[in-house]
């Protein structure tokens, strides 16, 4: 009865997963249609949801391989249970994070032209180049940690103690890949000098602390809902290593996110003082959601030390969270500080940008933009989340992903 219940809730998992995916492609169909003014991006404001999103799924997909490789390369028997969990959900990710830049485009094709005609001082080339690799190590470590589960060989011990020999070596290439996904891809923002909030070494340091964070509290999540309690609690020592490994990440993107902002004050130009202005002012509450919620959830790995599965989830919720709106807080004050100033009797002036669109009654050209994602992005937006439910209700229902099921 119990197994009934249990399959019920995968197949529910499947259906909601479905659902999401057939909404988001259903509003992407109409952007595609009706074009990309039907979001609210504009000339001024050209990267929103879209993008902010593509680099959280980014960062989400680093804990899966981060947790596959520590649990291999330093023999950690507690976390060796769950690098099924791990792997799938790092392979989802990097899909849903394709799905998300993909949306971004008002005509996919013209991705081909990457390929076409590819521009290898471009950072978005080798962006492309890191992302499909990444796939590539994500399938092979799902392949990995699978094939010895299957029927045919779930009784062959050398074939699976082979495998454990293969994971291991493998993870040398797994690990740093989890970094270097993070490196390269923040290298399309650090390396945009006409944008003061990005143009900093910095940034590709910490994308590495938020992805281990926000990477290994997904891949938590993940563990805490598809395990039972005996499993969690036998398990605990696992758990509580990715906690502890993300609560210090945590603490490096604090300290980070406050030195970046040490420069800005130091520097006392009009321009850094009007970037000031919309980090702590237009958009304070954010920017202080996206450091105090991750605080929160440090607190509760490190000193929670028998946390049940619901704290656990809490607290990891709290950095998904934290680090999905730093994810915007990358995109909205640079773009609202505009570039283009001129002082002007003592005080800065911006030149307007045209907006590109006409509509009666709205500037035609602006120094502001009010972004918030309009309902067609935010549905639009579901499909990668929907993309992953999909994937890992499918695997729950496909795969033996923990040793408790049969």
């Amino acid at each position: 009865m119990k197994s009934k219940s249990l399959s019920g809730k995968k197949l529910t998992a499947l259906l909601i997963g479905a659902l999401m995916c057939v909404a988001g492609l259903a509003a992407w169909g109409y952007q595609l249609a009706a074009g990309m003014q039907v979001t609210n991006m504009r000339n001024s404001f050209t990267w929103g949801l879209y993008m902010g999103s593509f680099e959280f799924f980014i960062a989400m997909a680093s804990g899966g391989l981060l947790a596959f490789s520590i649990a291999y390369l330093w023999n950690v028997e507690q976390l060796k249970p769950f690098t099924k969990i791990a792997a799938i959900g790092s392979l989802a990710a990097v899909v849903a994070s394709g799905v998300a830049i993909f949306e971004d485009l008002g005509m996919p094709f013209h991705a081909l032209y990457m390929l076409l005609t590819p521009n290898v001082g471009s950072p978005l080339f080798w962006d492309v180049i890191i992302l499909t690799l990444f796939v590539v190590v994500s399938v092979i470590a799902v392949l990995l940690t699978v094939l010895p589960d299957t029927k045919k060989h779930l009784h062959d011990r050398g074939y699976r103690m082979n495998a454990e020999e293969n994971c291991r070596r493998f993870s040398l290439i797994a690990f740093p890949m989890a970094f270097l996904v993070n490196i390269v891809t923040s290298f399309m923002f650090a390396t945009q000098n006409t944008r003061e909030w990005w143009h900093s070494a910095l940034i590709p340091v910490n994308a590495c602390a938020e992805a281990t964070a926000v990477g290994l509290s997904f891949t938590i999540l993940l563990c805490v809902i598809m395990a039972k309690h005996e499993t969690f609690v036998e398990y605990s020592d696992g758990i509580r290593l990715m906690a502890r490994i993300a609560a210090a990440a945590i603490a490096a993107y604090i300290v980070m996110s406050f030195i970046e902002i040490i420069p800005l004050a130091w520097s006392g130009t009009q321009e850094s003082q009007h970037l000031l202005h919309l980090i702590f002012h237009t958009y304070g509450l954010l920017f202080w959601l996206e450091i105090l919620l991750p605080l929160v959830a440090m607190i509760l790995f490190l000193v929670g030390g028998g946390l049940g599965k619901e704290l656990v989830a809490v607290a990891s919720v709290l950095v998904i969270v934290g680090i999905f709106i730093q994810r915007m807080m990358l995109l909205l004050p640079a773009f609202n500080s505009i570039p283009l100033t001129l002082p002007v009797a003592g005080k800065l002036w911006t030149f307007p940008i045209a907006v590109g669109t006409f509509t009666e009654g709205q500037d035609v050209f602006v120094r502001f933009w009010n972004y918030v994602p309009s309902l067609i992005e935010w549905i639009a937006g579901i499909l990668p989340a929907g993309l992953i439910v999909f994937v890992m209700a499918g695997a729950a229902i496909l795969f033996r992903l923990l040793p408790e099921e049969a």
